[in-house]
Order: C-alpha cells, then structure tokens, then sequence
C-alpha cells in the first residue's frame, strides 16, 4: 500500500518537479512614475523590452490597476470616442497609419488601449485621452518578443482589413 501511495504522489508532484504547472504568463507592466513599459515573462523571470510610453493627461487618466488582456489587433480602424468627436475627429478605417498605429491591446473600460501611433515628442508625457501609446517600432518590438516567447496565435483576417490575434499564454497589463 505505501508503494502505491508513493507512486500516487509523485505522480502528482511530477508535473511541478519538471517545470509543468501552471505557467504563470506574461506581465506588461506600465509605471506611471517613469513613463516606462516594462515586459516580463514570469514563466522564467526574464525582462523583455522596456519602452516609454505617453499616458492619459490629468483629465482623462489612464486607468491603474491590473488587467487580463485576450488579444492584439493589427492595422486597427479607429472610433473616436465622444471628445475627439467633439474636436471634429471622423472614423478612420483600417490602416497602420491611423491614431492607433501599427496595432492595439485593449485593456480596461471605455476602449483604453496600448496602442502604436505616439507621436516620439510625446513620450514621456500625460497628453491621452487615456490610452498607453508608444511609437510604432517599439510596439512591434514588443510584439516581435511576444511571438518569440510563445504567447500569441496565428493571425485571423477581418473583412474591415484588421488582423486579429489572440493570446495563448495569460497576459496582463499592470498600470501602477
């Protein structure tokens, strides 16, 4: 009997023995202080790129907290929300060139996302309507390492021209 229940255990404990169990994911880290996006993967405590980023202004901050994110739009149209609408801002379909840049990770409420686009000048600076941006290069970087670390899928394509990807590892955004 004790032999069966030693081999029941380890058959248990085998799968953390070897690196099996849960994989802990990936962590976009922003820190407002530094205007500084941070990626980690936890699954071995390795530091991916760190880009600055331009955040929500005063009046429109950019949410803190942390938030699972599901996926990764490519050559994303763009709505403008009620303010830019205001401002005179129209639709702008899908492009790589529009305000939202080369790609975009929703996360949180009310269409906050990390999106390319950033204007260099910019960096550094509380000047959104809430959104994270970076430059377009930096944004590919990060998805570059992304890919290289196993965390998104293959691209489906949209009828409007964006390309959609999912994450296959957990992903988080962490604002602080």
């Amino acid at each position: 009997m004790r032999t069966v229940n030693q081999s029941i255990v380890l058959l248990f404990a085998l799968p953390l023995l070897v690196g099996g169990g849960p994989d802990p994911g990936i962590l976009l880290e922003i820190d407002r202080a530094s205007f500084v996006l941070t990626a980690r993967d936890l699954r071995d405590a390795s530091e991916g790129p760190q880009i600055p980023v331009v955040l929500g202004s005063p009046a429109h901050p950019t949410p803190s907290g942390t938030f699972s994110v599901t996926g990764v739009v490519d050559r994303p149209e763009w709505a403008p929300g009620p303010n830019a609408r205001a401002a005179g801002a129209h639709r702008v379909a899908s492009s790589i060139h529009g305000p939202m840049g080369v790609a975009k990770i929703p996360f949180g409420r009310r269409g906050v996302a990390l999106h390319g686009g950033a204007d260099p000048r910019l960096l550094g600076k509380p000047v959104s309507l809430g959104c994270a941006r970076t430059a377009d290069a930096d944004l590919l970087g990060l998805l570059d390492w992304l890919e290289d670390r196993g965390a998104l899928g293959p691209s489906r394509h949209l009828a409007s021209g964006e390309s959609r990807r999912s994450f296959r590892r957990p992903t988080r955004i962490r604002v602080r």
